[in-house]
């Protein structure tokens, strides 16, 4: 099924927002057998998404999706010309209007005229529900395209995806694809890719596709012929057993607090250069609580010694990014709280601080269990915020393996 994007908002043309939306709609149309063909952002001028509507439509495109232009204020006028190009007369909704004011009461607001507009719902076209917030969806259909319009608030546009769109597309689609999502971390591209080869050239009629990020790589394996899927996946996973760790979109953290859960051993940790971000990444897991114990973010000498025991000669002796302060530390934090396992992290996250013995990027974590003590030593070289999240993410997969 073949899909064009228009995402509408001038600030996504001058910079001021970052568009999130096609990115995310292209990647999860294909298990439902979608096919982004083109994407573009244009101004809110009626003008433009007229045009822009004329061109995809001439296309004989499958589908339309657009995001952006829904709200109250002057210049969302993505509704108004949607109704004014398919001839639509829209019915002021009371139902709708007293559902709102209602939403709005309860979160201590009077309910401003200006949201009036979005009580509106067409008499030719459909609407498609909106759970979260206060614009709904259009749908229309000309010729043989469908015609999508949603928020460009992102949390809105995913859900009515996930809960209208994507069911259609794969209602609509007259192909079918198989697809598979794996996600790694620990290791590089190119070193996936080199793994892989073999595999990628065996089985041409297969499309395996890398998408790296700083803190893995996801790869994605898809194919319009059915034959030897499972025996392709089978290959492929033995291949990336060691760097596996979820399907689809779950996060490290999820799958650290489940097999937490399943072995039933809690957690502490005792970050320096992640400053909390292991804690935040673990609770932002619903159910964590029964699991993760608390943290501490020692980030001073003076903390790391008062607060968790490490000694004062080992961070004069080493100083505190060191292996010996790492080990500490974790042994120190599983102590404080009484937790199975303790977790610390202490480097140096840049852009200053670093030596030539010390480089920047430079970390050490440190993992405390029982009679088993480790530390394990890392060059990122990124920088600052990006450091702070690949430690976190090192640390995690840490602890993910030590746990399988």
């Amino acid at each position: 099924m073949k899909i064009a994007i228009i995402t509408i908002g001038s600030e996504l043309l001058n910079g001021s927002r970052l568009d999130t939306n096609s990115k995310w709609i292209a990647q999860k149309v294909l298990p439902w057998n979608g096919e982004i063909v083109s994407k573009i952002s244009i101004p809110d001028t009626d003008q433009d998404i007229i045009n822009t509507l004329n061109y995809y439509i001439s296309q004989s495109l499958d589908m339309i999706i657009c995001t952006g232009g829904l709200g109250p204020t002057h210049d969302d006028i993505t509704a108004k010309t949607l109704y004014d190009y398919f001839k639509d007369t829209p019915i002021f909704d009371d139902d709708y209007w007293y559902i709102l004011k209602g939403e709005f009461k309860k979160r201590g607001y009077d309910i401003s005229n200006l949201n009036k507009s979005q009580a509106y719902r067409p008499s030719i076209g459909k609407i498609i529900p909106n759970t979260i917030g206060t614009a709904r969806g259009l749908h229309y259909k000309k010729k043989n395209t469908h015609v999508i319009v949603l928020p460009g608030v992102p949390a809105e546009m995913k859900l009515m995806m996930k809960t209208t769109v994507l069911p259609m597309i794969g209602d609509l689609s007259k192909t079918s694809t198989s697809f598979k999502m794996y996600r790694t971390t620990g290791i590089p591209e190119s070193h996936l890719y080199e793994k892989l080869l073999p595999l990628i050239n065996k089985y041409s009629e297969v499309d395996i596709a890398f998408l790296p990020s700083f803190l893995g790589v996801d790869i994605r394996i898809s194919s319009k012929i059915n034959k030897d899927f499972d025996k392709i996946n089978n290959q492929l996973f033995l291949i990336i057993e060691d760097y596996y760790y979820a399907d689809n979109e779950i996060e490290l953290e999820e799958v650290v607090a489940m097999l937490l859960t399943d072995t039933n051993l809690s957690i502490a940790t005792a970050e320096s250069c992640t400053g909390g971000l292991i804690g935040d990444r673990l609770t932002n897991v619903s159910g964590v609580s029964n699991i993760y114990k608390g943290g501490v973010i020692a980030y001073s000498n003076q903390m790391k010694i008062n607060l968790l025991n490490v000694k004062e000669s080992t961070i004069s002796q080493y100083g505190a990014v060191s292996e010996q302060t790492a080990k500490e530390m974790a042994i120190g934090v599983q102590k404080k709280f009484l937790s199975d396992i303790g977790i610390s992290t202490t480097g140096i996250a840049g852009p200053t601080g670093g030596t030539n013995k010390k480089p920047i990027g430079l970390v050490y974590i440190g993992f405390h269990y029982k009679k088993i003590t480790k530390v394990y030593k890392f060059n990122f070289r990124l920088d600052r915020k990006s450091n702070k999240m690949i430690t976190s993410q090192a640390a995690l997969n840490i602890i993910r393996k030590h746990l399988l």
